[in-house]
């Protein structure tokens, strides 16, 4: 059977070298079902994580004394007997999605042909569900890891433009000859010679993971997105190119989206997308026009192989890349001072936080290849660098908003004098929480007082007493109970002048001993609701 995906890629599948001659036509049809329109498997990949386990399935079961030949011969006994078999020799996880894979087929036998129920149930397993957030790299290890990257594809850039001078130089001799020849696709007798001469004119292998590192963090990518690169793009009017990208995550019908990315500076091409993308097109040019399909934007050198050039992904997206190598080459730690290893997932979400904490926490500003909510809860929400950046964020708005409400105090006591701390309030008229000098000669207006009793607090009439501070101490309780039903901006309009005057001028002139005493005393009716209208309340 030929399948060719939704991705460009194409696979066929033989049962010709499969054991078990008696089950090859009704797999056959469950297998087309699979990779048909309506089977769900539309990649290159998923078909393979189909046909790798049904494979290993019937030689599992060859393998047997008395293996079944047919699908009615199939008893619970042989199918426990598989799957404690790839139990024992696999990850559990990935075990547990081959099983699966299995009883997916054998549920869409032809009708007449299928296994017992008993059967399928032994193959109806449960895969666990991967952690769906990854925590990123700090500020530091993101640093370290661009910067060599960066430096990768730099060194890259500078050599193959030698080998471009070199190979238009007319009188450069035997060493121009031999670059002209693998140029064009061929080979000197000597491997080591012709390796020589490909490292002047191709990416190489060892490129690869410094360039797939940069073009992943410069444009915030996922790194199945960043190998299926298509060659093909257009630069509009000088300053972005247009790529139309493949985004397998979106689900069916939703594979293609087209992004515009700036081109940026000359000399800026590797900090911005666009210019980065185009740079890294054009070194890997040579390659392309030498390779068997030049759709694909990833193309390097492999002198070793007979199809020397093409992408080391055309055929599958798991094709190993010595990422380890390249973290020891640059000598890559962590915070710790350990070597960390590449996680494509880790450097995804540190982009996006590093991108919000730089549009300042603005959520729909900052997701620009995800929705808000997918944003938040797959990158953000469970992220230490961005927890702990959110945290000092908040501090710091919160450290702002009570010394804008204290400047907001002290410009009330400029106008009408600032509360007077006294042992006893002889004469005063008792308010909510304090007491009040005079209540027919307000300082500020000469006339009867009509404030709020919140305002007290900015008068020079109040007198506070020590008798008032459990009064004063249960009105800071029940101002923080309001903080919990209202919104950061109204409770402080409402209450952070009141709230700022007694925290920092009111309690700081009492003693340690006073607020002590205060705090043992029976907690008194905090009065908030009788001071405000009733629509006030939250």
């Amino acid at each position: 059977m030929e399948f060719e995906g939704e991705d460009g890629r194409r696979r066929t599948f033989d049962f010709a070298d499969c054991e078990l001659p008696g089950w090859h036509r009704d797999l056959a049809v469950a297998v087309a079902a699979r990779i048909g329109p309506g089977g769900g498997l539309r990649t290159g990949s998923s078909t393979l994580a189909m046909w790798v386990p049904l494979r290993r399935f019937l030689r599992t079961l060859a393998a047997l004394p008395n293996p079944p030949q047919r699908p009615a011969d199939l008893r619970v006994e042989h199918v426990r007997h598989f799957a404690d078999t790839f139990g024992a020799t696999m990850q559990p996880v990935y075990a547990l999605r081959c099983i699966e894979q299995v009883g997916v087929l054998l549920r869409l036998l032809p009708p007449g042909r299928q296994v017992s129920s008993e059967v399928l149930d032994v193959l109806l397993v449960r895969v666990p569900a991967a952690p769906k957030h990854v925590p990123g790299y700090s500020e530091g290890e993101l640093r370290r890891l661009v910067v060599a990257a960066r430096a990768d594809v730099a060194g890259v850039r500078e050599r193959i433009a030698e080998g471009r001078r070199l190979l238009a130089d007319p009188d450069g001799g035997p060493e121009t000859d031999l670059l002209r020849t693998v140029a064009a696709g061929g080979r000197s007798s000597s491997l080591r010679e012709t390796l020589r001469a490909a490292r002047m004119l191709f990416p190489m292998r060892r490129d690869l993971p410094g360039m797939l590192v940069l073009l992943a963090a410069v444009t915030g990518r996922n790194i199945e997105t960043i190998k299926e690169l298509p060659a093909e793009h257009r630069i509009v009017d000088g300053k972005a190119v247009e790529v139309r990208l493949t985004k397998r995550r979106r689900g069916a019908g939703r594979w293609y989206e087209t992004v515009l990315w700036e081109i940026g500076e000359a000399g800026q091409e590797l900090r911005n997308p666009g210019g980065l993308y185009l740079l890294l097109h054009d070194l890997m040019a040579p390659s392309r026009a030498l390779a068997e399909d030049p759709r694909w934007f990833w193309s390097y050198c492999r002198s070793r192989h007979d199809d020397a050039h093409g992408s080391p992904f055309r055929g599958a997206m798991t094709a190993g890349i010595e990422m380890t190598a390249w973290v020891d080459r640059h000598g890559l730690v962590n915070d710790e001072g350990e070597r960390f290893g590449v996680s494509f997932n880790r450097l995804r979400t540190s982009v996006e936080a590093r991108r919000t904490r730089q549009m300042g926490g603005h959520l729909p500003s900052a997701a620009r290849t995800n929705t808000v909510p997918v944003l938040f809860r797959n990158y953000l929400r469970d992220d230490p660098a961005t927890v702990e950046w959110a945290h000092e964020v908040m501090a710091q708005a919160l450290t702002d908003a009570e010394e804008a409400a204290l400047d907001a105090h002290r410009r009330l006591i400029e106008r009408a004098g600032s509360p007077q701390i006294a042992e006893t309030a002889d004469g005063a008229s008792e308010g909510a929480w304090s007491a009040c000098e005079d209540v027919e000669r307000h300082p500020a207006t000469g006339r009867s007082c009509r404030a709020s009793f919140l305002d007290c607090f900015h008068c020079g009439n109040c007198v506070i007493t020590p008798e008032h501070l459990p009064r004063l101490l249960a009105l800071l309780d029940a101002m923080e109970q309001r903080r919990q039903r209202m919104g950061e901006d109204a409770w402080w309009g409402r209450y952070g002048p009141a709230f700022a005057a007694i925290r920092h001028d009111v309690l700081a002139r009492f003693t340690p001993e006073q607020l002590r005493q205060a705090r043992l005393a029976p907690v008194p009716n905090a009065l908030l609701d009788l001071v405000e209208d009733p629509w006030q309340q939250p």
